[in-house]
């Protein structure tokens, strides 16, 4: 009889914690709960879960960290984003239930609550979600990568819940993936979401082989992503619309299933350069490959894990995320090891294998930036054929587009920045990489080869930041060097961010663009000078984008310049791009030239001018003061004097008692006392007043000094100077 009575008193116990926890789930508004749910009478027994990116044994340390920032706040905003709920879109979804498995954690008192919330989620709404095989992004990419939050949150509320609660959940989920195939398009999605799910179920034990290949194709030796700059964010990146993608290789580290990620040397570099370098000063993503000028990177959750792999890159990415508060996601507390480092402003970079990244120095929204893209491996479907491409951002818009997106019509040479022969497309979206470059205060430059992209021809460009200084605006210099066969003619394409109408200032010489096609910031023109006269100017609109994926969107503006190749096929070009707007004056522009050479003049304010020169190198030519045998020179004088020279693939300059003799070619920009030497290894005489002691780095063997020279052998490579 009183055992009876025990029973009965448990069984009244069970049944009034069933209605208060009813009771409790209406109070705070969450999805009423469905009717065929039953509570078991016998307790579930504890589980080996969370075990994908969290142990229950890490629940208190996650704790204290909300203690300080920006932990506090992310704490704040999950207890938030719980309570207020969301829609039942993919997106909105996977940032409610991350936020209440990490409100689940965190705010103890309110456990069961949140808990209960990734129940509903998963059983009311996550069960809507279209999902759709075949063919639509829009049915596979975004569903797939709310799952896999919805996997991770069950994963860490899974001991709140009964087992019957558990089950149909599990049910939910396996449902709706199951109608996503583990192989076909977008396949790194269908591999992180099937995959967590199998390592969930403890069906995975091992290294995912397949997914690890797919991630290491999409950056090249150097870091740099190979698949255009938009989708590098969106896929190994980790944006927020594929979050599989690139979050499945956190659960493999986590579970030690799989640690090739975190320490893996090119996902280091590549987190470099993602935060360092393919985004412009005012951190907009350069246009390379299929993207348009509206897409945008967003404060995404998997940002912050990036400390995780590398602390250079966590710093860039704190400078990027300056000012942006973390969302309150299980994602962006729980992943990350640390907070973001103090911000770092990024600098220019060179890549042998992705191209040259070039920014002024200074944490300057209104700097420049330079993109000279140009990848010798693994090219795939929204590669452009944009070998030796150019982008190019200033005074806070992007001043250059492309052929934008997506599709085969965009993608040819002739709607990117860069250069045919005869018109004719790229033959490959691969060229030969950088091949040198260096970078100095207030001057970058790096020489991009053709490669495969123009069999049996070849083409160097040549690209040149000159850094605000000396009371002249900023601007890029184009040195264009072809080699290709008699009769034949170069075509070198600009594309202005302009959709209104490009200004003829004059004809075949100088070109005015008003950047107007989406800019951030209005007001911006960009100035195009041919100092090397072409044949003819043809400026035509051409699309920015597919026009049956994207009807009504404007074309743009693109100026084409044509060159008959020259004696012997050889050709020497030079274009400069200058942006200006009402802070930043435009110089004027003089063309100079002679019977070996082309160039021209830039006067900026007050005395200071440049001196702009391009030959074939093979004889000794002279010009405004200036004595060359090289393929290409920059003087910068005032009445005082040379201020600066740069000098690519040369033997010899004279300017004002300023300049150097070599015994081989070199590449060198001598600032004063200061610069930098680039070569396979040559003996060197530096001149100018007061040279005769320099401090060289690496050391250098100096062979002889005087008043105003000394003579040097220095080593292969690069070695830079200064004052000793």
């Amino acid at each position: 009889m009183i055992k009876l009575n025990v029973l009965k008193i448990i069984f009244l116990n069970l049944g009034l914690l069933f209605l208060t926890l009813s009771c409790e789930a209406k109070k705070e508004n969450s999805p009423e709960v469905p009717s065929e749910i039953i509570v078991p009478e016998n307790p579930k027994t504890e589980s080996n879960h969370p075990l994908l990116i969290v142990k229950k044994d890490q629940f208190t340390s996650l704790r204290d960290r909300a203690n300080t920032e920006p932990w506090k706040s992310m704490k704040e905003d999950a207890i938030s984003r719980s309570k207020n709920g969301c829609k039942t879109e993919a997106y909105d979804l996977q940032y409610f239930i991350g936020a209440a498995a990490l409100a689940y954690i965190l705010d103890e008192p309110n456990a069961q609550t949140h808990a209960n919330r990734v129940r509903d989620a998963i059983l009311n709404q996550y069960s809507k979600i279209p999902v759709k095989e075949g063919g639509d992004w829009g049915g596979v990419v975004p569903p797939m990568g709310s799952f896999f939050m919805a996997i991770l949150s069950l994963d860490i509320v899974y001991d709140a819940l009964t087992e019957t609660e558990i089950k149909q959940c599990e049910d939910v989920i396996l449902k709706q993936i199951s109608l996503i195939k583990r192989t076909g398009s977008w396949q790194d999605v269908r591999s992180g979401t099937h995959g967590t799910w199998d390592i969930y179920k403890g069906d995975r034990k091992t290294p995912d082989d397949n997914y690890y290949k797919g991630i290491m194709a999409q950056i090249t030796e150097d870091g740099v992503s190979p698949v255009t700059i938009h989708y590098a964010w969106e896929r190994v990146g980790g944006g927020d619309s594929r979050l599989s993608k690139s979050g499945y290789m956190d659960v493999l580290e986590f579970t030690g299933i799989d640690n090739r990620y975190y320490n893996n040397e090119k996902l280091q570099k590549f987190q470099r350069w993602l935060f360092g370098s393919s985004v412009n000063c005012s951190k907009e993503m350069a246009i390379i490959g299929d993207m348009l000028p509206t897409q945008t990177i967003n404060n995404d959750l998997l940002h912050r894990r990036v400390v995780n792999f590398d602390l250079e890159a966590a710093g860039y990415a704190a400078w990027f995320h300056e000012g942006d508060q973390a969302k309150g996601n299980i994602l962006s507390y729980i992943l990350p090891k640390s907070a973001l480092p103090a911000p770092v402003v990024p600098s220019s970079k060179i890549y042998k294998n992705g191209g040259a990244f070039f920014r002024e120095k200074g944490d300057n929204p209104n700097g420049l930036h330079l993109g000279l893209y140009n990848i010798m491996s693994q090219d795939e479907w929204h590669t452009h054929n944009e070998v030796n491409g150019l982008t190019f951002s200033g005074y806070g818009n992007r001043l250059l587009v492309n052929g934008g997106r997506l599709g085969e019509t965009n993608r040819p040479a002739y709607l990117n920045n860069t250069l045919t022969i005869d018109g004719k497309n790229h033959s490959s979206r691969l060229g030969g990489g950088i091949v040198e470059g260096l970078t100095a205060d207030k001057l970058d430059y790096a020489s991009g080869f053709s490669g495969n992209a123009l069999p049996g021809k070849n083409h160097y460009r040549n690209a040149v930041l000159v850094h605000a200084a000396d009371n002249a605006n900023a601007y890029i210099l184009i040195f264009d060097e072809l080699t290709a066969s008699a009769g034949e003619q170069v075509k070198n394409y600009i594309h202005p961010a302009n959709q209104s109408s490009i200004q003829v200032v004059e004809s075949g010489k100088e070109y005015l663009a008003d950047i107007d096609h989406y800019p951030t910031v209005a007001g911006t023109k960009l100035s195009i000078f041919y100092a090397t006269a072409p044949i003819q100017v043809n400026v035509a609109k051409v699309p920015s984008a597919v026009p049956d994926r994207y009807p009504g969107y404007p074309d743009h503006s693109r100026l084409e310049s044509v060159y008959n190749a020259g004696s012997g096929g050889k050709t020497a070009l030079i274009t400069v791009l200058f942006p200006h707007d009402a802070s930043h004056l435009k110089p004027s522009f003089a063309r100079i030239s002679g019977s070996d050479f082309s160039g021209g003049t830039i006067s900026h304010s007050g005395d200071v001018t440049d001196i702009i020169l391009s030959s074939l190198g093979e004889k000794l030519s002279a010009s405004n003061d200036v004595s060359f045998l090289a393929k290409s020179v920059l003087c910068r004088k005032s009445t005082s004097g040379n201020i600066f020279y740069f000098v690519r693939k040369g033997t010899q300059l004279s300017q004002d008692k300023v300049g150097f003799e070599s015994d081989s070619p070199i590449s060198i920009y001598a600032r004063g006392k200061e610069g930098v030497i680039v070569s396979g290894g040559a003996k060197v005489k530096l001149k100018g007043p007061g040279i005769s002691s320099l401090k060289f780095e690496p050391a250098s063997n100096v062979i002889s000094s005087g008043t105003d020279f000394v003579e040097v052998q220095v080593p292969a490579g690069t070695v830079n100077f200064s004052a000793n």
